[in-house]
């Protein structure tokens, strides 16, 4: 049930979005808006289905530490 509501939502934003955007000429915004979404529409399937996917803000606490030793 919970895929098949992902599905409907993914779905939904783009059909809503996409039609402006190739009549505009935005391919540009369009290929981000794509890969964006796909990235969203694997990680809530992931989470959907069960598997455990790791949380994003150790990655991000990690490079912040990085960049701020660069400065040090």
């Amino acid at each position: 049930m919970s895929v098949a509501l992902l599905v409907l939502a993914f779905a939904a934003m783009v059909a809503y979005e996409v039609p402006g955007m190739t009549r505009r000429g935005e391919r540009g915004e369009l290929v981000l808006f794509l890969l964006l979404v796909l990235f969203g529409f694997v990680v809530g399937f992931l989470q959907a289905i069960g598997v455990r996917v790791p949380n994003p803000v150790r990655g991000i606490e990690f490079l912040t530490g990085e960049v701020a030793g660069l400065f040090q």
